[in-house]
Formats: structure tokens, C-alpha cells, sequence
């Protein structure tokens, strides 16, 4: 029998299904599903026919029969009663295992509810199961619709292809069968011009009516009636008016035009001498654009009025056209006289208000007079408050009486040529530009006639007519004037006629230019007046010439109104016309710059200095007998002096008139003997003894002020530092600007520059090299404009102090450097601030110091020396072609402690100290500093491990701390060394971690470099004396120094043991073990490795815990890293066990024995894997040795703990000879030539980009039978795409899955090979792909091969969830699919099927985190919640065993969409449900760090 059902199964195979990467698939087992898919139609139809039989019924079916293959799909009864009964199977032993955890009261009450619930459920479920059972029986009778269905399929078909016959016909055989197209005209317009030209004539007759005459009859009639109408117009033509420009006639009407006034047609209704003209329509063409923008001035009632009266006159005028044109010439005539007076009205209400005046309108005389540039004045004989307003000229527009046929007519008064004018034949009447025009011609008649009163006021003076736009004229009153701003331009206002006088370097309220012009603009203008008012503008421009050459001076231009009284009372015996200049570095001096008028055309300057001091003012006098501080300014002074005249011996005003720097000569004169003044006298204060030294009196800066003695400003005698120092003035430089110049002048220099390169003062063999130790060195103090003579002098004592500090310290430095120093380091430069020294092997190791000076008093503590650090190119470089310093990162350890340096230096006050230490430790600190670069180490992985993870997984590598001088600590984790630097280039470590020693064979490392020198420490060392005197260095360390010692021996090897006693060793043992070279791909050096393996063997401790039983109590997970045992650990090693996976799941009792250690040979870590005796045949020393060799390249090199649990999983796989095929795997990805075609690795780690969180990438069930391994391939090393092969490896059965079916004939070719072989099936299936791959039967486009996923940036489309299907659609592994699931639509090739290893999206490089170096990636990527069944699944015989049961929770909410992923596993890479989740974004949400950064960084 067969029935259709759809009720849910109730077992599940472990397998690749298309929801996650293992999962609980429903389905039946392969027997089942064979028997049902090969059933025979024929066994099916018999057993219908007998049960038709046992009714009695026998049913004729005259329909055609079915074919197989295509009635609906049936399964057997037997198979859906073993459904039920597994499902109920299944809830009774979830039932039971929840009623053990209810206990108390209320879990009575929930077991016995629970109960009832499941037993109605189960009856109700088998209740459906009886009535299918009854409907079998008479479910034969259905077969009829079987026939029907079918049969109407088939008619549908029929149509379908007699449809599809008839097209094909149409577009074959029928094609040349077709009617002609229509209307092939109107369609090429409509496509070409975009519209229709030719429309039907319907569509005209339907909507125009036709003509009541025809086209033929209306041209007749046009032209007789154009006839007729030039035959009236000649009988006319001697009365019209010669103002009709235009007579047009067509189509029977006369067009008459009067330009600017009117526009008339008319024409004529009959052929008899009776008929009169008739007045068609009037336009009238005057137009006001400036007030009615344009529009009618008449409007259309008017204009209809003014129709009827005139067609009324024309009707019995005897001249119908000549009545027509004085009517409307009148009435246009009043209508733009009319415009003209509200232009007018409105310019005189506006912007010409004060201006123009309207003297008479009237519209009767047709007469506007308007008057402009008026003249307002007062009259006693008006009243209060009335002004008298006079028109200077007038402009009238009238109509003549005596010409009836011309227009409006302008006359000015009083007449001149070139006047403004109206047009009136263009309509456009404009009273604006009518005036413009006007007052242009009156400013040039204007200025003309005071060209000619200024050409006869003065003769001599050159007056010149400028400007084009505007004229204006043009004055130059000083014979050497050049430029326009100091010209005197005359011009007139168009708008009020005044005139204007102008000078640009002068205020344009200037009184001497404002009387000017009024004296020009009024009648009463004699020669005398205008004489005396330019040689006032001629006095006012030299003052301004005056004003303007101290602009730039450190001066102020003062007001009296600003001055104190007591100031004011002085400046009476000033001149009375003068220029008050303040002085603004000292405000208490003024210079009163007066001008004296000697005769007519000599105006004499004198200078005058004003000192004020709290309430009184005193006049300094500045002539040949008065010097101020010793120094005369009268030869100065003189050379300020301007004179306009010969006069006697004085010089012309052509010599002389531009002379005015001579002022500010003499201003900047003065201000030097104050500030020289100012700065001796504060000087003296402070104890420094100065002396004024004149060089030559009238050059800036020839004034010298000489320090003499400094006794009270250093604490110390500075007797040598002045017998070598020649010359130590100030020099004031105002050529620029005011700076002072800090002259020193040295003989018998301390220290000069004597490296091999650049302009050296000295070199080596050099036989006048102590004639060479002189040198004059200039400073500059600037900003002095901005500071008070107080803060000057405590910038030149500073500066004073700042040199005589670093001469003492300097100049004791010298005699060592002769004997001992000069051979360690070079002087780059020696300025007596500042002191530049290389050192170092190559000297490229700077030392500048300097001092720094805070306070005011001597040997104050808050006086300090500034010494930095810093690198320069080798000296051995400079003169070679090729210059490589920069390739390499430099840096200068000692900038570490340059503070302690800086304190020594001060509490000292000895270089030679200093100098010692920096050549005795620069080679050690080079090694030791690179310990401090920043380098990141990767937290993440510990961190999910032993706790919450941390916002910032990261910390610095090593921490280098300074505690002194000679000490330095060096801190990696927990683990602490101290290293100190003795004499005699000897250096010692050891081992101060907290609470207790951790570096187990810390001696061994230094031995292994040199075991001649390297010892321990266990008493105080003799100092060994020094040769030099002066020579110092740091001590050694005595035993109560010592912290408590622990000396502990190892038990295995004498040479791990641990100790705190300090270790001894040269400067070449620290340096060979500090120095960084790559080694493998990877930069470290032997202190780094043995640092970081004692760091990697704690942490792997931690994540070995972390995997035993005790540490995994929690809620079980589906898939884990397994369970291992921590044996023992030291310091040096850590010992663990695991048992084997070899098929027996939970019950293997094989082990597997792990030893991490440290090498006392090589000191770093290596790895011991040993298996129990007999029970893993492959585990030969070469295998081992590969799985060894692993570890030190790739696991140890990453630094991942989830690296080394998917190590511990993959060796202890033992079954059918797994360990070959892994140790093959490592070898493979180990030893890659660069040549290879394909380059394999395996995943260690992966990283969710959803949750951020890093994972092993190989995991094991809980049973221990099944574990998922992933395998990296690319092209090479560098590729920058890459694919994923993800597989499922079988421990029992050794055969292996993919996750697309598609693949089943690769999967059944691998097993089946494994099969007969017996060989491992992990190999075989890598090995074969890696076959295809190179071959390039499979590559990143190859669509029909998706079991390797492409490692690219993803197409920007989305994946939906797939619906669910139903029980009878799933097939387990190795089955065939049902028909109906092959019929699905397969999501696009380049997407891996939904629950693959891939999931919906393409996962990105940096997701997998491909490492392209040997050391392997530094987190080898994959998802371990990734793959399996979700928990709450219940295994089926021959995958997980029945008492697999991990969360019954989740086990009915998985039942209900089978293509959802329940929680504990994830679909693809940074997916928690992968059938409705789209692509993850392309950026850094899958970037990752090394966890072992690359030193230095490249």
C-alpha cells in the first residue's frame, strides 16, 4: 500500500545538509528510501486492484492510463507508521528526562499535566494514522482523477504546442504574407520632428467652418479694394501732413504711422465717391519706460472714445486723413509733455531733490520750465525760516504756436552748444538723460572758466584737463610731485554745480581744501585769494609728506586735545602749525616736529624733544652744544630742515622739497641715544658694568655698549670666559627693523668643530689650527619692539648667564676631550650656547646641550641645563655615493634618560661625566633600546578563554622602564629582568619578577652566546682603578644591594634551573643577544625568542586548563576542542595527555602524551607527541617529526590559543592512519616551493565577524566521532584571493562530506577509494582536489564545482531563507536526492549553498586571515560554532549515538523549519541564521592584527 503523508520523522543522520554545517537533517535511513524510490508502478497497481477486488467494485476507466513518473509521489505505510512510532519514541524519552529535574510540589503537578498533554497528542496523531488507514481502502477510487488530471495536462499541452506552431509560422513562413503599411508620411514626421504636419481633412471639417467666398474671390476682393484705396489716398496726397512716415497699404486696409505720436487704419466699404473713410483702429506709440515700465499710457476706454469723436470728424471733414492728424498730433503732444512732468516731479521729490526746481506747468500753453543747479540763500527780507531759491540755468519744453506740425521744442538759458535735446519721433521721452547730457556741458564750460582764473592767478602753474567719464583739472603743486595722490584735482557736481577740490594724501575735510573750493564756486574769486590758498595746500602736503615718512617709525602721531594740562602749558612755545610724535617704546618722550613761515615762500623745520615725568615737562634742546648721553643730533637735526625758495644760501624747493626722509633720520637718531640711554641705566642697576663706545656718530648702529664686568651676575669667577672674549657689546640695527645685535668676539675657542665633512674650523694635521680658534658671533634679540628696556636687559643678562655656564662646563670638558674623548666622539659645533656632539661607533649619535636660564637670580634652582638627543647620518657615509642610513629605523637610547642626565649635569656641573657615560653605554643601549619600540601583542583569544573578553585585546609587547642611570628593567608579562651596566664594558642581568623568579635557564641563554665570560654574581667584584683622573663611570653592585636570592635547581636538567643572582657578561653577549635579525620570515633575536617562549608556555598552560574536564562543566556545546589533562608544568615545559580518537568516541582508552619544553640548546620552545605502544602504526619518526616541526613554525610562531587546541585535535586523530595524512597536510604547507601552483595550509583559527570573537577551526563532536577540518588553497603565498575547502571527516567509517551535493561523485570516488585502499580518507580527499586545482578543472569562476568557496569581495545581492520541505524531501548522506528536491531552484553558483561552510555570503580574506609567510597565519580562520548539528538533536544509529541529547529545548523549534539554524550553530563565517542574513560589508569588520607583529615594522 502507499499513501501520502506529511507528518514530521524522528530520526536524524549526522551530515552537510543546507541550513548549517552539521546538523540534524531529517530523513530515513538509506534502506528505506532505496525500497521507496525503486517500488514499481506495477507492485503499486496490483495492490489497488486487490483491494478494489476485496469491495467488490470493478470500475472501468475508459481514460488513458498514467504513465509512471508522472502521478502524484506516494510512500509506503510502513515507512510513515515507523515515522509515528520513532516521534513518539522520542518525546517519551524527553519526557522522561525533564520529569527527573521536577522534584518538589509544583513538579508533581507539571509531570502529571505533561503527561496527560502527551497522551493526547499521541492518541490524536494515532487516530489520524486509523482514518488513513480506512481511507486506503476506497482510496482506488481516486485513480479516475489520476486519469483526469492527466488528461487535461495533455489537452494543455496540445494548445500550448499548436500556439507555439502558429507563432513560428507567423514569424517564418507568414513573414512575407504581410498587408503594405499605412500612413508612412505622417509617421516619419511624427518620429523625425517629434509632431504632426499633415493631419486629416476630417478633422478640419469638423471643427472650421467652411468660407462663405472662396480663397480665389477674397484676393479678387482684397485687391480692388487696395485699388480703390490708393485712388482716394492720391486724390489726398497734397494735404497730408509730411509727418505720416509710413503709408502702408494691404489686404484692403491703410496702415498711416507718425513715429513717437500715433499709428491709424483705415479703409474703405464701398467703390462709390459717397462712402466715407472708416476708422478701423488708433495706436497711440508714446511710451514712458522710467515710470510706467512700458505699458499704455491710454487706456482702452479712452482710446474708444477717442475713436468715435474722431470718426464722427472724419465722416464731414473734406480731408478725412488731415483731420485724423492734427487730432491725434494734439492730443500726443499734451500726453508727452504730460510724461516729461511727472519725470520731473519725480526726479525733483527724489535723488535731484535739492537740486532742480519746477518753475512753471501748464498744460493749457503746453509749456514746462524747470530750473537746475539752484542757489539757496537767506534774505533779511524774508521771512523766518524762508530760503530763497535761485536756478543758476533753465531749460524750457514747449509747443510752438506758429508750427502746428513739428513737436515739443528744448530751449536752454542762457544758450550753448551741445545741450541736451528730446527726441520725440521715438516715443521713448526720457527728462533724465535730457539733463545728464545738460549737466555734462555745463561742467565743462565751468571748469574751463577756472582753468582760465587759475591760469591767471599763477602763471607759472601747469593746470591740465583730465578724465575722460568725468573731466576734472589737474594741479601739481610741488615741482617734484609724480604721483596722482598728491595732485589737486578741481572738478564740479553735475548734480548741484559746486566745485570740488581734491588731494588724496590729504583728509577730504581739510580745511585749507574746503575754503578752496567755495573761494572757486563764488563770484568774489580774486588772483591774490587763490595764490594764498595754494601755497597753504602746498604746506599742507609737505607736512603730510612729513606725517607720512614716520608712518613706519616707532612712533605715534598725537593730538593736543589728548595731552595732560601740565603738557599743554609747554607747547606754547611751539610753532604754531606742528606735528606731536610719541615715542612708543618710551612714552614719556615726545617730539614736537614744528614748521616756521620765513617770508613768503620758506617754511623752516625745527625739532623739539619733550621729556614728562610724573607731573612736569622739560624741553631737551637738540643743537651743537647739547649732546644727549654723548652724542650730538644737531648735524642730524640740520638735515631735517625744508625750505621751499633761494634765499640767499639756501638750497631751491627743487633740490629740497623731497627731502623728508632726512626727519626720519633724525626721529630713529634720537629714539637710539634714549634707548641706549635706557639700556645703560638698567644695566648699571643690575651690577653689569657697560661702556658707551661711539664708532661714528651718524650711522645706525655705530653706537657700542661694551659689557665690562658680570661679578653679580654668575656665582662663580668668570675671569677666564672674559680673557678669552674679546669684544662682548649691543649693537642697535634699525635698517630693517629694531633689533639689537649681541656681538661676541672669542679668541682661543675651548672647543671647535673637528668632524671630517663640511667647512670645519679644524682638521686633523691642521698646522695653524690654534690660529683658527677665534671666531665673532653675532646673536640677534628680536621682538624688541615688544618689550619693555626692563625685559631687555633680563634677555641680555640670561643670555649672558646662558653663555658663561656653558663655557665653564665647556672649557673643563676641553682638557679631557684633547687627552681621551676625542678618539669616542667628535664637536659637530660649539656656538657658546649651544653645544652639538656625535658619538657613537659611526657617529650618528648627537648630544646637544644647552642651557636654560628661569629666574633672575644667580644660581637659582630653577636655572637648569636642556640636554637632547638625537641622530645624524654616519660620518663614514658623507662622502659615499651610495647612502642607506635611512632604510633603517635609528634611534638614540639614551633619550630614555635624558631627564636623569639633565639632573646629573646640574648637580655636577660635570660634561665629562656625562660624555664618559654616553660613549661606555651608547652600544648595548642601541640593542637594549629596540625592546622599547611599540609592538602589539594580541590578547583576544586568552582573554574569551579565561574570562569577558576586553574592549582593547591588546598590550604592548615589552615594557622598557629606566630606574636610573646604570639601571634598566625590561618587562614582558610577569616576567621582569633588570639590567645594570658596570665598568670595564661589562654588563649584568637578572631575573626580578614579582614574588618569584620565572626564567627557568636564563644563564644557559647568555652561556650558549659566550660561556668564557658569562658567570653569576655571588659576591661584591673588585673595582678596577682608572688611568684618568677625571674619568667616571657607574659601581658595581655590592651584595646588600641584592635582593633575598633564589637559586633553585632543576630536576631534569642542571641547565633550566631558576635564579635570581645577577648574571655577568661583556657588552658583546648582551648586544649578540639583543640584536634583532630575521630569521624564517620573522625578525627577533635570542632574548626575544627565549622571552617569548617563556611567555607562550604560561599561556598555553592556561588554554590546556581550560580544556580539562573540571574547566568545561558548563552547558555541554555540540562541538568542542576536547578534553585534555595537564600531567605536570614547569617554568621550562608543560606535560599534558589526551586519549586518542581512533574510532571508539567516549570509550578509547588509548592515549596520547604531550611535552611543551624549552631547548637548552636552541632556547625556544619544541614539542614531544608520543602515543601508546601499538596503538597508532603511523606514528614514525618522520611523521612525528613533521607534527613537531608544525609546531615550531606555525603554532608556536602565531601565539594563538585556539591555534594550539586545533593542533592537540588534529594529532590526536589515529584512526585508519590519520596521523600520516595530517603530518602530510603540514608538510605540504611547510615545504611550498615559490614555483608551486598550488599552495595549501590549514586553518587553525577562525574569526566570526558577526560576534567579533575568534575560534578553533577544528573541532570534535561530543561523541568524538566526527570532526570538521579546514584547509586553505591558493595559488601561492602572495595570492590575494584564496578558496576554503571545508570537509567532515568520519573517525569510525573513515569516509568523508562535503557540503554540496553536487559533489557526490567526488565524495563516493574518495570513499569508495578508501574502501578498497584502506587509507585514510583526509589525504586522499585534499590531495585530490589540490590535483584538480593545479589542473584548473576547479577554480574561483568554475560554477559547477562549488565544493571549493571563493575567498573575494562579495556581489552586491541577497540570499532569502529557503522555505521549509518537507520530511520526505530530505535525504540522508550518500542517497539519492527525491525527485522533488532536484527540481529546486539552486541558489546563484558563485553563493555556496545556505548552511555550507560558507554560509549565504563569500567570506573575505581577512576573515580566514591568510598568512602568506611560513609561520603560518597569526589566527587561522574558521568559525567553530560554525558546524554541526544544533543542540537538541537526537542521534540516529550509525552517526551519534542515541544518548547524544544536548538541549531538548531547542529540538521542536528546529523541527519546524529545517532550513532555520538553531542556536549553537552557525551557517557561515560571521552568520547566526545564514538563510536570512545577506552578504556582510566589504571593510574592517573582518580585519584582524597579528598577534606577533613584525620587528621592526616594515
Amino acid at each position: 500500500m502507499a499513501a501520502r503523508s506529511s507528518l514530521d520523522p524522528t530520526g536524524s543522520v549526522l551530515s552537510l545538509d543546507e541550513s548549517s554545517g552539521i546538523s540534524d537533517r531529517e530523513g530515513f535511513s538509506s534502506a528505506e528510501q532505496d525500497n521507496f524510490s525503486n517500488r514499481k508502478p506495477e507492485d503499486q497497481a496490483k495492490n489497488s486492484s486487490d483491494s478494489e477486488e476485496d469491495d467488490g467494485v470493478v470500475a472501468k476507466n475508459p481514460l488513458p492510463d498514467v504513465p509512471p513518473g508522472c502521478g502524484p509521489p506516494t510512500i509506503p505505510l510502513n515507512v510513515l507508521l515507523d515515522f509515528s512510532i520513532q516521534h513518539v519514541y522520542h518525546e517519551i524519552t524527553v519526557l522522561a528526562e525533564l520529569m527527573q529535574r521536577k522534584t518538589n510540589d509544583q513538579g508533581e503537578q507539571e509531570r502529571k499535566m505533561s503527561l496527560v498533554h502527551f497522551a493526547h497528542a499521541t492518541r490524536s496523531q494515532f487516530l489520524k494514522l486509523v482514518a488513513l488507514v480506512k481511507w486506503i481502502r476506497v482510496s482506488k477510487r481516486m485513480d479516475v482523477c489520476y486519469s483526469i488530471d492527466y488528461l487535461l495536462d495533455l489537452q494543455s499541452q496540445y494548445f500550448i504546442d499548436t500556439a507555439d506552431r502558429l507563432v513560428a509560422m507567423t514569424r517564418g513562413d507568414l513573414e512575407l504574407a504581410r498587408l503594405p503599411e499605412y500612413h508612412i508620411a505622417p509617421a516619419i514626421d511624427v518620429l523625425v520632428l517629434g509632431t504632426y504636419n499633415r493631419m486629416p481633412s476630417k478633422i478640419k471639417e469638423a471643427f472650421i467652418p467652411p468660407a462663405k467666398i472662396t480663397p480665389r474671390e477674397q484676393k479678387q476682393v482684397c485687391a480692388r479694394l487696395n485699388q480703390l484705396i490708393e485712388t482716394r489716398l492720391s486724390r489726398l496726397s497734397s494735404g497730408i501732413p509730411p509727418n505720416y512716415k509710413e503709408i502702408h497699404v494691404a489686404n484692403g486696409i491703410a496702415t498711416l504711422l507718425v513715429p513717437g505720436e500715433f499709428e491709424i487704419k483705415i479703409t474703405l466699404l464701398g467703390e462709390t465717391e459717397m462712402t466715407k473713410w472708416s476708422l478701423l483702429n488708433i495706436k497711440i506709440l508714446v511710451e514712458d519706460y522710467e515710470l510706467g515700465m512700458g505699458l499704455p499710457l491710454v487706456h482702452n476706454l479712452q482710446l474708444n472714445q477717442i475713436h468715435g469723436v474722431l470718426q464722427s470728424r472724419m465722416d464731414v471733414a473734406v480731408n478725412p486723413v488731415k483731420e485724423a492728424f492734427f487730432n491725434l498730433h494734439s492730443f500726443c503732444v499734451s500726453l508727452q509733455l504730460d510724461v516729461l512732468y511727472c519725470q520731473t516731479s519725480r526726479m525733483a521729490a527724489g535723488r535731484l531733490r535739492e537740486n532742480i526746481v519746477i518753475e512753471k506747468y501748464d498744460p493749457k500753453e503746453r509749456m514746462l520750465v524747470v530750473g537746475y543747479w539752484v542757489k539757496r540763500s537767506k534774505n533779511k527780507r524774508l521771512t523766518v525760516g524762508q530760503v530763497k531759491i535761485d536756478a543758476q540755468y533753465r531749460v524750457q519744453i514747449y509747443e510752438d504756436k506758429d508750427d502746428k506740425l513739428g513737436g515739443l521744442k528744448v530751449r536752454h538759458f542762457p544758450h550753448a552748444p551741445r545741450l541736451g535735446t528730446i527726441d520725440c519721433a521715438s516715443g521713448m521721452l526720457s527728462m533724465d538723460r535730457m539733463l545728464s547730457e545738460t549737466f555734462a556741458v555745463r561742467c565743462s564750460e565751468r571748469l574751463m572758466r577756472l582753468r582760465r582764473i587759475l591760469e591767471a592767478a599763477e602763471p607759472l602753474l601747469e593746470v591740465r584737463m583730465t578724465g575722460s567719464n568725468v573731466p576734472t583739472l589737474s594741479l601739481s603743486l610741488l615741482p617734484d610731485t609724480s604721483s596722482n595722490e598728491e595732485m589737486l584735482t578741481v572738478s564740479v557736481n553735475s548734480f548741484c554745480g559746486k566745485v570740488i577740490c581734491n588731494i588724496n594724501v590729504l583728509n577730504s575735510e581739510n580745511d585749507d581744501l574746503v575754503a578752496f573750493a567755495k573761494a572757486l564756486y563764488s563770484s568774489r574769486c580774486s588772483g591774490q585769494t587763490i595764490r594764498d590758498y595754494l601755497q597753504k595746500l602746498r604746506t599742507s602736503l609737505v607736512i603730510e609728506r612729513y606725517r607720512r615718512s614716520v608712518a613706519a617709525l616707532p612712533v605715534r602721531e598725537i593730538k593736543e586735545t589728548e595731552l595732560l594740562p601740565f603738557v599743554k602749558v609747554m607747547l606754547r612755545e611751539a610753532p604754531k602749525q606742528r606735528i606731536i610724535l610719541q615715542y612708543t617704546r618710551s612714552e614719556n618722550y615726545y617730539l614736537i616736529v614744528g614748521f616756521i613761515p620765513e617770508g613768503e615762500d620758506v617754511v623752516t623745520t625745527k625739532l623739539q624733544l619733550l621729556e614728562c615725568d610724573d607731573e612736569r615737562a622739560q624741553f631737551i634742546p637738540l643743537d651743537n652744544d647739547t649732546e644727549v648721553f654723548q652724542t650730538a643730533v644737531a648735524d642730524a637735526v640740520e638735515q631735517g630742515t625744508m625750505r621751499f625758495k633761494i634765499c640767499d644760501d639756501r638750497i631751491s624747493l627743487l633740490e629740497e622739497c623731497s627731502r623728508e626722509q632726512r626727519l626720519a633720520f633724525a626721529i630713529i637718531t634720537v629714539e637710539d641715544r634714549i634707548t641706549y640711554m635706557y639700556l645703560a641705566t638698567e644695566l648699571q642697576k643690575k651690577g653689569v658694568g657697560v661702556e658707551l663706545r661711539r664708532d661714528d656718530a651718524h650711522v645706525p648702529g655705530g653706537l657700542a655698549l661694551h659689557i665690562t664686568n658680570v661679578k653679580t651676575v654668575v656665582p662663580f669667577d668668570a675671569a677666564e670666559f672674559f680673557k678669552c672674549c674679546v669684544r662682548s657689546c649691543l649693537r642697535l640695527d634699525n635698517r630693517t627693523r629694531h633689533t639689537f645685535q649681541f656681538e661676541m668676539c672669542f679668541e682661543n675657542i675651548p672647543l671647535v668643530r673637528d668632524v671630517p665633512h663640511g667647512l670645519a674650523h679644524r682638521r686633523e694635521g691642521d698646522k695653524n689650527a690654534h690660529i683658527r680658534k677665534d671666531t665673532t658671533w653675532v646673536q640677534e634679540i628680536s621682538q624688541v619692539n615688544q618689550m619693555t628696556p626692563e625685559k631687555l636687559v633680563e634677555g641680555i643678562i640670561h643670555r649672558l648667564m646662558r653663555y658663561l655656564y656653558m663655557y665653564k662646563v665647556v672649557h673643563q670638558f676641553s682638557l679631557a676631550y684633547e687627552q681621551y674623548f676625542k678618539q669616542w666622539c667628535n664637536v659637530e659645533v660649539y656656538t657658546f650656547h649651544k653645544l652639538v656632539v656625535s658619538y657613537g661607533e659611526n657617529r650618528d649619535m648627537l648630544m646637544v646641550l644647552a642651557f636654560n636660564v628661569k629666574s633672575q637670580n644667580p644660581g637659582s634652582q630653577e636655572d637648569y641645563f636642556l640636554m637632547n638627543f638625537g641622530q645624524t647620518m654616519p660620518h663614514s657615509q658623507f662622502n659615499t655615493p651610495e647612502v642607506d642610513w635611512l632604510k633603517k629605523p635609528r634611534y638614540n637610547p639614551h633619550a630614555m634618560m635624558s631627564q636623569l642626565l639633565r639632573d646629573e649635569l646640574k648637580k655636577n656641573n660635570d660634561l665629562i661625566y656625562i660624555m664618559h657615560y654616553l660613549c661606555e653605554t651608547i652600544r648595548p643601549f642601541m640593542v637594549i633600546g629596540k625592546f622599547g619600540r611599540i609592538r602589539f601583542q594580541s590578547q583576544k583569544s586568552l582573554s574569551q578563554l579565561i574570562g569577558p573578553e576586553v574592549f582593547f585585546p591588546y598590550r604592548l609587547k615589552y615594557h622598557l622602564a629606566v630606574l636610573d642611570l646604570t639601571t634598566l628593567r625590561l618587562m614582558r608579562g610577569n616576567v621582569i629582568l633588570e639590567i645594570k651596566m658596570l665598568e670595564g664594558q661589562k654588563v649584568a642581568v637578572r631575573d626580578v619578577s614579582r614574588y618569584r623568579a620565572r626564567c627557568a635557564g636564563l644563564y644557559q641563554l647568555f652561556s650558549n652566546i659566550d660561556p668564557v665570560t658569562t658567570e653569576i654574581m655571588c659576591e661584591e667584584l673588585e673595582i678596577p682603578e682608572s688611568d684618568n683622573k677625571i674619568n667616571a663611570g657607574p659601581t658595581m653592585w655590592k651584595p646588600e644591594q641584592f635582593m633575598d636570592a633564589v637559586d633553585v635547581p632543576h630536576e631534569d636538567d642542571p641547565r633550566m634551573k631558576i635564579t635570581s643572582l645577577p648574571i655577568l657578561m661583556t657588552h658583546d653577549t648582551i648586544i649578540k643577544a639583543c640584536d634583532f635579525q630575521e630569521i624564517d620570515g620573522h625578525v627577533t633575536c635570542p632574548l626575544d625568542e627565549y622571552l617569548y617562549s617563556i611567555s607562550y608556555l604560561q599561556r598555553a598552560l592556561l588554554t590546556l586548563e581550560r580544556m580539562s574536564p573540571r574547566a568545561q562543566q558548563g552547558p555541554a556545546n555540540n562541538l568542542f576542542s576536547g578534553y585534555v589533562t595537564v600531567v605536570d608544568a614547569k617554568p621550562d615545559y608543560v606535560r599534558f595527555k589526551a586519549t586518542q580518537l581512533n574510532g571508539d568516541g567516549t570509550n578509547a582508552t588509548a592515549m596520547v602524551y604531550y611535552k611543551i619544553y624549552l631547548c637548552p640548546e636552541a632556547m625556544t620552545l619544541k614539542i614531544h607527541i608520543e602515543y601508546d605502544e601499538g596503538t597508532n602504526s603511523e606514528a614514525t619518526p618522520k611523521n612525528l617529526t613533521a607534527l613537531s616541526t608544525y609546531f615550531e613554525k606555525v603554532v608556536f610562531r602565531c601565539g594563538d590559543e585556539y591555534a594550539l587546541q586545533s593542533y592537540v585535535v588534529m594529532t590526536r586523530v589515529t584512526s585508519f592512519g590519520a596521523t600520516a595524512s595530517i603530518a602530510n597536510l603540514m608538510n605540504a604547507q611547510m615545504d611550498i616551493s615559490p614555483e608551486s601552483k598550488c599552495c595549501l595550509q590549514l586553518s587553525l583559527t577562525y574569526n566570526n565577524t558577526t560576534s567579533k570573537k575568534l575560534a578553533p577551526a577544528t573541532k570534535v563532536d561530543q561523541q568524538l566521532n566526527n570532526m570538521i577540518i579546514n584547509v586553505i588553497i591558493s595559488q601561492s603565498r602572495k595570492a590575494d584571493s584564496f578558496s576554503v575547502l571545508r570537509f567532515i571527516y568520519r573517525i569510525k567509517d573513515n569516509f568523508v562530506t562535503v557540503p554540496s551535493e553536487l559533489n557526490k561523485q567526488l565524495i563516493d570516488d574518495v570513499n569508495t577509494e578508501v574502501k578498497t585502499t584502506g587509507k585514510c580518507a583526509i589525504w586522499a580527499l585534499v590531495s585530490l582536489v589540490s590535483d584538480r586545482f593545479r589542473s584548473g578543472e576547479w577554480n574561483p569562476s568554475n560554477q559547477d564545482e562549488p565544493i571549493i568557496s571563493t575567498v573575494a569581495p562579495p556581489a552586491p545581492q541577497q540570499y532569502v531563507n529557503p522555505p521549509s520541505v518537507a520530511p520526505g524531501s530530505i535525504a540522508p548522506p550518500g542517497s539519492g536526492a527525491p525527485q522533488q528536491q532536484q527540481h529546486q531552484q539552486q541558489p546563484p553558483p558563485s553563493v555556496m549553498q545556505p548552511g555550507s561552510m560558507m554560509g549565504p555570503q563569500s567570506v573575505n580574506a581577512h576573515q580566514y586571515g591568510m598568512h602568506r609567510q611560513m609561520g603560518g597565519p597569526p589566527s587561522m580562520q574558521m568559525n567553530p560554532s560554525s558546524v554541526g548539528p544544533p543542540p537538541g538533536s537526537v542521534g540516529m544509529p550509525g552517526s551519534v549515538g542515541p544518548g547524544s541529547m544536548m538541549n531538548p529545548g531547542s529540538h521542536q523549534q528546529h523541527m519546524m523549519n529545517p532550513g532555520s539554524v538553531g542556536p549553537g550553530s552557525v551557517g557561515g563565517p560571521g552568520s547566526v541564521n545564514p538563510g536570512s542574513v545577506g552578504y556582510p560589508p566589504w571593510g574592517p569588520g573582518g580585519q584582524q592584527y597579528h598577534h606577533h607583529m613584525q620587528y621592526p615594522p616594515q
